[in-house]
């Protein structure tokens, strides 16, 4: 189960530069957070959550770093047929529909004791299996392959529009987009699926809640409805305005303090960040997340295995996604869609799985010279 290296290679190779990265982007957050929370009654159990899966998401990123990350391609299949077994129970037996800030039943509820959203599991799962038999078609084209990858690749999409979870199901497209990119599909190909992506507009349109589709009304039209699908949009762009290049100091800020941002320990952290710590705070936050992203597109180009090149890809696109869709919304240049931001929303499972994948990433890293199949 782990690669026969020594503790000293092991150390040698370590990518400091990702794991300080993740870690100046976490502090913010275990800086903002108290403040953004502070006038909240569940406030006190949020910076718990935060605190427990941060620490936990810590360990697992150490421990997959141990782990020689090739082997999970043997374990890809079997946590992607779990993935999808909780998908499937999920919609007809989870919870969130009900909720206004959530609207979808997305989240399980294990006795009481706590609760966690399985797509968000999914994503490491679906970012384990996939790589491996994309890197099976690198190796050997076969279209039966490729109808098993299409069909293993839209499924989890479907399942998690059936919830329904719009923007989490567009993270899921996205990072299959990519991994068809880096496989080398022809160009003629990516125009096509374009093409088929407009024509099912329309059908994904029907599947859609009202509420959903007022919040895309409301990207086309910033004007639309601004007391109700608006009001979110409204509010975040108010709370960075007045946060000028310092802000207005923690436990300062008028529409953090005042609850006027909606979701503001999850979706709208960036906002209360900005108007809290200003034009510095959001700058950091969106130097580290670059940093991030650039460092691991570096590591998937030095991978010399297809695998690595995939999963590091795969896993890369899904943490960048988040980055930016997170932060379009908050500035009113995408659609809201209830996409947190890594390593600082609050939101357990979260932050557990994107540490999971750095931690992947990591390992990629330490054995990106690493050629030969285990």
């Amino acid at each position: 189960m782990f690669n026969k290296i020594s503790v000293r290679t092991f150390f040698k190779k370590f990518d400091y530069i990702l794991l300080g990265l993740v870690l100046a982007l976490t502090a913010i957050g275990i800086v903002a957070m108290p403040s953004v929370v502070d006038t909240m009654n569940s406030g006190p159990s949020i910076l718990k959550t935060q605190l427990f899966s941060i620490a936990l998401g810590l360990f697992l990123c150490l421990g997959f770093s141990i782990l020689d990350y090739s082997f999970l391609r043997y374990w890809g299949i079997a946590f992607y047929i779990i993935g999808l077994l909780m998908l499937m129970y999920v919609i007809p037996f989870g919870y969130g529909r009900d909720n206004v800030n959530i609207g979808s039943n997305s989240w399980i509820d294990l006795f009481g004791v706590f609760s966690f959203q399985p797509s968000e599991l999914m994503k490491v799962a679906y970012m384990m299996f996939l790589p491996s038999q994309f890197e099976l078609l690198k190796e050997e084209f076969s279209l039966k392959r490729l109808i098993f990858i299409a069909i293993s690749g839209i499924l989890p999409i479907g399942l998690i529009l059936m919830q329904p979870d719009l923007g989490t199901a567009t993270v899921f497209a996205f990072s299959f987009a990519v991994l068809i990119f880096v496989y080398g599909i022809k160009y003629r190909y990516i125009i096509l699926s374009v093409l088929a992506l407009g024509i099912s507009l329309p059908f994904i349109w029907m599947f859609l809640d009202d509420w959903q589709k007022n919040r895309i009304r409301v990207f086309i039209d910033p004007t639309f409805d601004p007391t109700g699908a608006g009001y979110q949009t409204s509010k975040s762009i108010v709370a960075l305005g007045s946060g000028g290049w310092s802000g207005a100091g923690l436990f300062n800020g008028i529409q953090t303090q005042g609850n006027g941002i909606p979701i503001k320990e999850s979706d709208f952290i960036f906002s209360a960040i900005g108007e809290e710590l200003g034009f510095i705070g959001c700058a950091a936050i969106v130097l580290l997340a670059f940093g991030i992203i650039i460092r691991c597109i570096y590591i998937a180009s030095k991978c010399a295995s297809y695998y690595g090149q995939f999963i590091v890809a795969g896993m890369s696109a899904m943490i960048a996604f988040h980055f930016i869709e997170n932060i379009g919304m908050n500035i009113g240049l995408l659609p809201v869609t209830g996409i947190p931001l890594p390593f600082i929303s609050a939101g357990g499972t979260n932050l557990i799985g994107s540490f999971a994948m750095i931690g992947i990433i990591i390992s990629a890293s330490i054995r990106r010279e690493q050629v030969k199949r285990l």
